[in-house]
């Protein structure tokens, strides 16, 4: 039996068994380090990658910034107007705002309250539908200054016009006289932030 190889063979073998060698001391020693270099080569990579990214958006900031304050100035111009779909829908929302000031501003519900309203279209066609409700009320005097001043600060905008106050005589449960009762008459509008096309004439 032949244990050692023939003479010729002896370099291609030790060839082999070098490579086989090299193989074992790289996986043992070295290829921890190779994969670790690699990760972190990738990680770098990623971190480059966002760097670029932020830095890009710092190039922009001030595009970004004036981009943002437009869109705050058209959010706020917007929650300005009443956002219906149509007259009625505003009419109906103004009156809705209305009853719920009156409710929540009132310290004499008794006394306090919407008696009529009455939706009225504009005249004419303007850049912006003016929606107006006619309203008839009773309120003392304390009571409806509080509930037009919180009217007139509601956001979307509503205007108080055509203001009639009358001394109205009245009297309590109990029989004595409603002091400071008043009969209110006021035109109640806002407006509709959807274009109106004006009519060429």
């Amino acid at each position: 039996m032949q244990w050692l190889p023939q003479k010729e063979n002896n370099r291609p073998l030790a060839i082999g068994l070098l490579i086989i060698a090299i193989g074992a001391v790289y996986f043992v020693g070295f290829h921890w380090y190779v994969s670790a270099q690699t990760a972190l080569a990738s990680e770098i990579n990623q971190l480059e990658q966002q760097a670029a990214r932020f830095k890009a958006a710092i190039n922009r900031r001030e595009d970004l910034e004036a981009r943002l304050a437009e869109l705050e100035e058209a959010r706020l111009d917007s929650a300005l107007f009443l956002g219906e779909d149509s007259f009625a829908l505003a009419a109906a929302r103004l009156t809705r705002t209305l009853r719920e000031t009156v409710r929540n501003e009132s310290q004499h519900t008794e006394f306090c309250r919407v008696t009529a309203t009455e939706n009225r279209a504009p005249d004419e066609e303007e850049r912006f539908e003016q929606v107006t409700v006619n309203v008839r009320m009773t309120c003392p005097l304390d009571d409806l200054v509080k509930i037009i001043y919180s009217l007139e600060r509601n956001t979307p905008m509503i205007f108080i016009d055509s203001l009639i106050i009358q001394q109205r005589g009245g009297r309590t449960r109990r029989g004595s006289n409603v002091e400071g009762a008043l009969e209110v008459r006021f035109d109640m509008y806002g407006y509709r932030s959807e274009l109106q096309e004006v009519s060429d004439v």
